[in-house]
C-alpha cells in the first residue's frame, strides 16, 4: 500500500557518496555503515535521506562525501534542489575498506572515528561486540551502594541555596544560573508589564539605559547574526523634531518618555560578516555568507528576515525595562521614511519595524484582558485547541 511504501523509504537509508582512500571503492551500501549512534544524533533527516543540505551541524555543512570527484572541486548543493535517488551516488565493492573513509573540504581524509570525534568532540561509543571484548566492570561493593543510596539529592530553592561545587562543567546554562525562583519573578515581570500611554516628564540614568541595553543584547537571532541596530534619542531637540514623524497620539509619549528606542531592522546583513566573524568558530564563520543568502535571499526577503530577528531583540527590551522598573509604550504609528531621514539613517539598507517610547509611567498603568487560551493555544493542529490552558493575572500571583 502507500502507507507501507512510504513507511519503508523512510526506514531505509539513502545512498551518499562516499570516497574512498587511494582511489579505493568504499564497501559501504548504505548509511548503514556509519555507526548507529553518529548516525542517529549527527546526521540530520536531509543528510540521512540524500545529499547534504543547508539545514544541520555547520561542520556536516563543511563535509563531502563524493565518489571520484575531487572534494575540493565539488559545489556546495542547492538545498532547494530535488535529490535524485535514482542518481548513483555510492559504488561499492566487497571488503574493500575496513570502515568508510570522509574527506573534508581541504581534501583531509578521516576514519569514522575520527569523524565522530570532530563533529561532536568526544570519542565515538564501542560496538557491542568491543564492549564484551572489553574486560567487565566490578560489580559495586556493599559499602558504595549504601552510601549511594543514603547521599541526599541536591534541591535549590531561593537566591540563598547552595550551589553545587563538583560536576559544573557537566551542566547546561538553565541548570548552572538558575535558582528555582525564576517563574514566580517571571510571573510578576509578566504581568508588571504594559503598554504605557502617558510618561513623567523625567530622564532614565545612564547606568539603568546600560543595563537595559546590555540586557536586550542577549535576545536570540538567526546564527546570532544580529542583523538590527538599536537608536536611543534622549536629547529633546531630537525628540520633538521625531514627532513630525509621529501621529498624534504618539507625540506626547516621545517628548515625555526618558529615552526612545528606535529598532532598525539591517536589510543588507552580509556587510555584517566580518564583524560577526570575530566571535564565531573558523567552521562556522566560512559558512555564514551562504547562510544570509539562504534565509534572507530564498527563503524571505532582507526585509522580512531581518524585521522578524529584531523583533525578537525588541520583546527582550520590554522585559529587560520592565524587570527595571521602567515603563514602555511600543508604537507603530509613524512614517517610516521621515523618521529615517530625522535620524540621517540610509533607507536603503534599514527600515524601522518598532519604536519603543521608554521612561517612568504617569498614573497606575491597566491591565488588559486576552483572548481566551482556546483561541490561541492548539494542539498538533488548529482542529485541536489546547486543553487546561489558564489565563495569568494578578489573582495568580497568591496562588
Amino acid at each position: 500500500s502507500g502507507a507501507e511504501a512510504s513507511a519503508a523509504a523512510v526506514a531505509s537509508p539513502s545512498r551518499v557518496r562516499l570516497r574512498a582512500a587511494q582511489g579505493v571503492r568504499a564497501r559501504s551500501s548504505s548509511l548503514g555503515a556509519i555507526h548507529p549512534a553518529l548516525q542517529a544524533r549527527v546526521l540530520p533527516e536531509r543528510f540521512v535521506r540524500g545529499r547534504p543540505g543547508a539545514f544541520g551541524m555547520p561542520e556536516l555543512q563543511r563535509m563531502r562525501f563524493t565518489g571520484a570527484q575531487s572534494s575540493k572541486d565539488s559545489k556546495d548543493p542547492d538545498p532547494f534542489d530535488s535529490v535524485d535517488d535514482d542518481s548513483d551516488e555510492w559504488e561499492s565493492d566487497s571488503d574493500d575498506l575496513e570502515s568508510p573513509v570522509y574527506v573534508d573540504r581541504d581534501g583531509k581524509k578521516m576514519t569514522e572515528e575520527e569523524y565522530y570525534f570532530k563533529v561532536l568532540g568526544k570519542p565515538m561509543p564501542k560496538s557491542s561486540e568491543e564492549s564484551e571484548a572489553d574486560s567487565p566492570t566490578p560489580p559495586p561493593s556493599k559499602k558504595s551502594r549504601k552510601a549511594k543510596k543514603e547521599r541526599a539529592p541536591l534541591t535549590i530553592q531561593g537566591e540563598d541555596a547552595p550551589r553545587p561545587t563538583k560536576g559544573v562543567r557537566n551542566m547546561s546554562r538553565i541548570e548552572r544560573i538558575l535558582d528555582g525562583s525564576e517563574p514566580q519573578a517571571f510571573k510578576r515581570l509578566t504581568l508588571a508589564r504594559f503598554s504605557c500611554k502617558e510618561f513623567e516628564k523625567k530622564a532614565i540614568p545612564d547606568d539603568v539605559l546600560i543595563q537595559l541595553l546590555g540586557l536586550t543584547l542577549r535576545a536570540p537571532t538567526s546564527f546570532n547574526i544580529q542583523p538590527y541596530k538599536v537608536i536611543m534619542v534622549t536629547d529633546d531637540l531630537l525628540k520633538l523634531r521625531l514627532t513630525g514623524a509621529m501621529m498624534d497620539n504618539n507625540k506626547e509619549k516621545i517628548l515625555k518618555a526618558g529615552a526612545t528606542a528606535v529598532f532598525l531592522a539591517d536589510k543588507d546583513a552580509q556587510q555584517l560578516v566580518p564583524k560577526i566573524e570575530r566571535i564565531k568558530t573558523p567552521e562556522l564563520a566560512e559558512e555564514l555568507p551562504r547562510y544570509i543568502r539562504l534565509f534572507s535571499e530564498k527563503i524571505h526577503t532582507p526585509n522580512e528576515w531581518a524585521i522578524k530577528n529584531t523583533m525578537i531583540a525588541a520583546s527582550f527590551y520590554l522585559l529587560a525595562a520592565t524587570s527595571l522598573g521602567l515603563a514602555t509604550g511600543p508604537i507603530e504609528g509613524y512614517n517610516e521614511k521621515v523618521v529615517l531621514k530625522i535620524l540621517g539613517v540610509p533607507a536603503s539598507r534599514y527600515s524601522v519595524p518598532i519604536i519603543i517610547p521608554t521612561g517612568y509611567p504617569y498614573g497606575t498603568g491597566k491591565f488588559t484582558k486576552r483572548l481566551p487560551p482556546a483561541d490561541v493555544f492548539y494542539m498538533n493542529s488548529l482542529d485541536e485547541p489546547a486543553a487546561n490552558v489558564r489565563a495569568v493575572t494578578d489573582s495568580s500571583l497568591v496562588e
